[in-house]
């Protein structure tokens, strides 16, 4: 789907699957908090088309985040409840790294961030998915939420012939951060 209404967003593709531009208009039209919306403004019933497949983590400290809501389509794919789980569990250390340093780079910016994630379903299927995620200000109007959508191209997924495992993250082979109206992190090419 192209972008035309998402002008407020900078950075983005030409396009962006339906669940990804459904939660960059909703989120878009969140009243805003220092240019941010509170996470108790979501609303899950406008959120229908895209819900199952919402995600949300939440940042305690720089290196610990936890899954505070997985829709039903990320449970499935994941293969295990993630909701109060470790927010980086589905990666290996290399990826969790990388995890760690966009998470925070997105909630100290702030900024969005769009991309195209590997994954290796709890089936043992790759995956391509895209992701589409925002921060969301917390009930005393810190940034420490990460929102997202995950839609996985099923029309792309790729047998695996493997028995039942946790879902585990493989690759970005495409990402990049989307500003909001706050400019982008400034990382050192090492830590990208």
């Amino acid at each position: 789907m192209s972008v035309p209404g998402l002008a407020g967003l900078g950075n983005l593709p030409d396009k962006l699957g339906l669940m990804a531009a459904a939660w960059a208009a909703y989120w878009l039209a969140l009243p805003k908090t220092g240019g941010v919306p509170m996470k108790r403004d979501l609303d899950p019933g406008r959120m229908r088309s895209f819900v199952a497949n919402f995600v949300i983590v939440e940042r305690h400290d720089p290196g610990r985040f936890t899954w505070r809501l997985a829709g039903s389509a990320i449970r499935e794919l994941s293969g295990i409840e993630l909701t109060g789980q470790d927010g980086l569990i589905s990666r290996d250390d290399e990826q969790r790294e990388k995890g760690m340093i966009a998470y925070n780079a997105q909630l100290d910016t702030p900024c969005a961030s769009w991309g195209v994630v590997m994954l290796r379903s709890a089936s043992g299927n790759l995956v391509p998915t895209e992701v589409m995620v925002f921060p969301l200000r917390g009930d005393d109007g810190t940034l420490r939420f990460l929102a997202n959508t995950v839609e996985p191209s099923a029309r792309d997924m790729i047998s695996g012939g493997v028995p039942m495992m946790e879902m585990k993250l493989l690759a970005w082979p495409e990402h990049r951060f989307v500003d909001i109206g706050f400019g982008l992190p400034k990382l050192s090419r090492g830590a990208r």
